[in-house]
């Protein structure tokens, strides 16, 4: 059982609260789970959502580079409920699961350009250590941003960062709210979905 309950989809009669849960089924990212979570409070679920679509969805960073900094967040701080969520767009654009595999090496591996490294070494900074944000990275995220690239791109990981460690303290599963959905879950969670609930994929 998850910290804090979810809120049945179904008990929903704000407007603007069914069309989140309704993207969230579509979308899967962020999952129904979370979103269900924060249904508790409707002001702090629609505020979160409005959050995530303009720092994630829409915005001017590609949104496959906004994924690889999402996914080395849930990967190197172990939240294994982020780390099996998939943007469908991002995978549209580029972002492989082979990336996913090493991305807690980008670093070394050559599997990311230089402009995702650029944003990976300023997760990992702003995750770990300000610190590691010295010059060199400095002068590569300036080589590969602009500023209000930078702005949402900082905020957008802040935002990833702050949420993941938020559900990590949940003990959150996927498949327990809107399970007729595998929209946005890595190949391996939607099979383990799948078995469980009986749902065919959701292509959406």
């Amino acid at each position: 059982m998850p910290r804090i309950s979810y809120v049945d989809p179904a008990t929903l009669t704000d407007p603007e609260a069914v069309a989140i849960l309704d993207r969230a089924r579509r979308f899967g990212t962020p999952r129904p789970e979370s979103q269900a979570i924060r249904a508790h409070n409707l002001p702090v679920l629609k505020a979160f959502d409005n959050a995530w679509e303009v720092f994630f969805r829409q915005g001017l960073v590609d949104h496959s580079v906004k994924e690889l900094c999402r996914l080395y967040v849930a990967k190197s701080v172990d939240c294994a409920y982020c780390g099996a969520q998939r943007s469908v767009r991002a995978a549209e654009e580029g972002t492989s699961e082979d990336q996913v595999d090493e991305i807690l090496d980008f670093e070394s591996s050559d599997r990311f350009d230089d402009r995702e490294r650029a944003a990976l070494n300023w997760a990992m900074a702003i995750a770990w250590d300000a610190g590691l944000a010295g010059d060199d990275v400095w002068e590569q995220l300036h080589a590969h941003f602009t500023e209000p690239e930078l702005v949402e791109l900082g905020n957008w990981i802040a935002l990833t960062l702050g949420q993941q460690r938020f559900l990590k303290t949940l003990q959150i599963e996927h498949g327990r709210v809107l399970a007729d959905t595998v929209a946005g879950l890595a190949p391996d969670a939607a099979e383990t979905v799948r078995d469980e609930s009986g749902s065919e994929s959701d292509a959406a």
